[in-house]
This record gives structure tokens, sequence and C-alpha cells, in this order.
């Protein structure tokens, strides 16, 4: 069954961009069910949590860099 017309969505006409990215599958889930929960699309919330984010940090918080997060230093003697 479809949910169609039973979520919150912003106004008409309202200007929206186009943002997409791969995720975990686990990842897409959870915001599914937290959008679901929230009774929302999952656009719609993940458009809330950005403006919820900045408006906590006063901007985007920043990420670990994944290339730096398994960098081991071998212990290499200078010459």
């Amino acid at each position: 069954m479809s949910d169609f017309g039973r979520r919150a969505s912003r106004a008409q006409n309202a200007p929206t961009v186009l943002l997409q990215g791969r995720v975990l599958p686990e990842t897409r889930q959870a915001f599914k069910d937290a959008a679901e929960a929230s009774g929302v699309s999952v656009a719609y919330y993940l458009d809330a949590l950005a403006r919820s984010l900045v408006a906590d940090n006063g901007s985007m918080p920043l990420v670990e860099d994944p290339r730096r997060l398994n960098r081991v230093e071998l212990p290499i003697p200078a010459a």
C-alpha cells in the first residue's frame, strides 16, 4: 500500500534541488525508519535533520576522512 498523501511534506512549489549519495543499506533503513516514525518523507526528514544540525552547531558538522580512519604508520627507520 502506498503512503502517498499520508506523510507530511513541504509546501507546494517550494524551491528544492536534487541531492544524491550512496550509503550503507542499514543507514538507508535507519533514515527510512526515522522518517516513517516522524510521519514525513525521507527527503523531508533529511532536510529537517540538516537544518537541525546547522541550528545546533552553527554549520554542518565535519566528519572523519575515511582515508584516514584505517591509516597505519609503518615503523620504517629513517635512513
